[in-house]
């Protein structure tokens, strides 16, 4: 009894346990989360993001009710299933094209494996159907971002003009076999009821958008094209084919020579019927044969009409044939351009016959190795990722076998791979000589070196494919007994590949990788010990030198930061005085040009009394010689204040305190901290004064 009393209790707990965590999942979802001040601002950013994300289709919304596949179908145009299914559409379009025009005239064609045609036909509408599937939810680039919300897809299909033809292409046009029977085509009967199938003929801009991709996507592109035209012609010369056998049948076969001569058993044939028919068009439309002569109105209508369409049709077809093969051989006609003006200058300067011969085998082997490719030239189109992108997939490995560069980080290896130059060097060719400065390392790509003795005789060493030498004098060690110049005379046995690195690239790379720079100096240092050839001292001497004057640098660096703040702090001191100065003058020029009612005023009033009253002349004397003493003593201060004011004005220069100017301290605030305030203002008190 204990035992299963325990067992439901453990299940009721477990069962409770359940739905406590249900209802606080839910009431986790229902209740909102603390506001975060640094999120919020960018909430009304992201919230605009991601409505335009739901609305292109991009992203999903998370509840969205599934409705059926359609709701979810989508197609991607660039993946490779979709170019193949494309191909199967042009497959049934091309059969289409080609046998339902020939089906509905030939009627022995018609007649001949009728259950295979059925198969075929059907499979096709099939296939139209489902490519009319695929076509409404082919995905499209929206702001970049490839748009995959399905009912977002159909209404960008129905947007375009090119809807209408995938729907009148699959119409049932078959139904009109009900009333006309296919068995009912013979030779008194034309056209066949298939001729109610021409509207699958609609569907050809599916083909063109096939051969567009394939011409885009093939490495042949030249060859792709010329086929692409040869089919548009035999196509149009099938298509002229059967209208002059309709014609013929119209008109009457064997009425006249110009229509087709059904008497006898072999024209009764297919093959003879469908032969001279396109024999008769191909004349035609190429005008390059004679054929029959048109004996009626109508016959006459209709050569001039074929005349002219093959004038204008294949000379458009030739030319552009034409300029194809042109443009499959202008690489070629450019480099034997080059070779030819090589030879000439060769020709001109007189360089000998020996000279001569060795540059015209390296024009050979360039041409027969790579064709002549200018690598800068061809990929100058592409953006400078897709470029580093391309050089690293090309030279990567290459680089890697270099010694110093083994170990580093990848942004340096990606930088110096875009400076790998190729260089191609012909038999007996000297890659450097002893005593030459080393300005570039190499690595050997294809071919081999020997490293020989002065004598151009002994072969000391011989150098592969992936070998590489000069990588330490590129570096520029100090100490390095060597001096960066060559220790050996390098010299290529046959024609060799080699990629270059000058010195002045890589040290413009590792100007942005310092760390790179260290250890790749301390690798070259680790080198030069195993053989010898570094001073110590003279290196570390170098390196104190160095860490000094990068030392230096920064305190000039940052003397000159201080000086443009200090700079800067002066000019907003100096435009702020003066836009108080330019106050304070104005102020003055107010006061100066209104009178003093109490001391010119007086002065003048006493001088008229004097004038009324002549008896007292002396009187009037005196009071006029004590105005002259008075402006003779104010001429005086004015003297002796200006003095002052100029020998404030030295001391202040000497020690850069604020002067204190006599007479001044009414027109000035005492508060204010620069000198040349208070001199300036004095000077325009003084003369407006005098």
């Amino acid at each position: 009894m204990d035992q299963p009393s325990a067992g439901r209790r453990g299940k009721l707990s477990s069962l409770r346990r359940s739905l406590n965590a249900l209802r606080c999942r839910i009431s986790k979802r229902g209740r909102s989360k603390p506001p975060d001040q640094f999120l919020d601002k960018f909430s009304a950013a992201s919230a605009t993001s991601d409505t335009r994300l739901h609305q292109a289709g991009c992203v999903a919304p998370q509840a969205v009710p599934s409705d059926g596949v359609c709701s979810r179908l989508s197609v991607d145009p660039s993946l490779p299933s979709h170019y193949r299914w494309l191909s199967v559409v042009s497959l049934a379009v091309l059969y289409n094209i080609i046998f339902v025009i020939g089906r509905a005239v030939f009627w022995e064609l018609n007649k001949q494996a009728s259950v295979l045609w059925w198969i075929l036909d059907y499979l096709c509408d099939f296939i139209y159907l489902t490519d009319t599937l695929v076509h409404c939810h082919e995905g499209y680039l929206e702001q970049g971002l490839l748009v995959r919300d399905a009912p977002k897809l159909r209404k960008h299909y129905f947007s375009k003009q090119r809807w209408w033809l995938d729907v009148v292409s699959m119409l049932p046009t078959d139904l009109a076999y009900i009333w006309w029977a296919p068995s009912s085509c013979a030779a008194t009967r034309l056209p066949c009821p298939i001729i109610v199938r021409i509207n699958r003929l609609l569907r050809l801009p599916r083909m063109w958008e096939w051969f567009d991709r394939t011409e885009t996507a093939t490495g042949y592109p030249n060859a792709f094209r010329i086929c692409k035209v040869v089919l548009a012609i035999l196509v149009l010369i099938h298509w002229n084919a059967c209208l002059y056998f309709a014609i013929s049948y119209a008109l009457g076969f064997s009425t006249d020579n110009w229509v087709y001569n059904i008497n006898g058993p072999k024209n009764l044939t297919l093959s003879r019927q469908y032969i001279y028919s396109f024999y008769w068009s191909t004349l035609t439309l190429t005008t390059i044969g004679e054929t029959p002569t048109p004996e009626n109105d109508a016959e006459y209508l209709f050569v001039v009409a074929d005349f002219l369409a093959g004038v204008l049709i294949f000379a458009t077809i030739v030319g552009n044939i034409g300029s194809m093969i042109s443009n499959m051989n202008v690489t070629r006609v450019e480099f034997q351009n080059r070779m030819d003006g090589v030879k000439q200058y060769m020709a001109f300067r007189k360089v000998g016959g020996e000279l001569e011969a060795r540059v015209i085998r390296w024009f050979a082997y360039t041409w027969a190795q790579s064709g002549a490719l200018d690598e800068e030239r061809v990929l100058a189109a592409l953006p400078d990722k897709l470029k580093a992108e391309i050089a690293i997939r090309v030279h990567m490995d290459t680089l890697r076998q270099v010694r110093i560069f083994q170990d580093c980080e990848p942004g340096l290896l990606e930088a110096l791979v875009l400076k790998l130059k190729l260089q191609v060097f012909s038999p007996g060719d000297y890659i450097c000589r002893k005593g030459d400065v080393g300005k570039e390392m190499y690595i050997v790509k294809r071919g081999s070196l020997s490293v020989v003795a002065d004598d151009g005789i002994t072969v000391l060493a011989t150098l592969g494919a992936g070998s590489v030498f000069g990588e330490v004098s590129v570096l520029e060690i100090a100490g390095n007994r060597t001096g960066n110049r060559r220790t050996a005379n390098v010299r290529s046995i046959g024609y060799s590949d080699l990629f270059c690195l000058a010195k002045r690239d890589l040290w413009e790379t590792l100007a942005d990788y310092p760390e790179a720079r260290a250890s790749l100096t301390e690798r070259g240092c680790q080198l030069l010990r195993k053989d010898g050839l570094l001073d110590e001292a003279v290196f570390a001497n170098a390196q104190q030198t160095q860490d000094s004057l990068e030392s230096g640098v920064a305190r000039l660096e940052q003397t000159v930061e201080n000086l443009n703040l200090r700079l800067a702090r002066l000019l907003a001191e100096y435009s702020a005085s003066q836009a108080k100065l330019k106050q304070r003058i104005s102020k003055l020029e107010d006061r100066v040009q209104k009178p003093s009612p109490t001391s010119r005023g007086a002065q003048a009033k006493a001088a008229h009394q004097q004038l009324q009253h002549p008896a007292g002349g002396s009187a009037a004397s005196n009071a006029a010689g004590r105005l002259r003493t008075q402006r003779r003593k104010s001429h005086s201060s004015t003297t002796t204040t200006t003095t002052a004011a100029e020998e404030s004005l030295t001391t202040v220069t000497a020690s850069g305190t604020t002067p204190t100017v006599p007479g001044a301290a009414g027109s000035a605030s005492s508060g204010t901290s620069t000198w040349y305030y208070h001199y300036y203002s004095y000077i325009l008190l003084v003369s407006a004064w005098g």
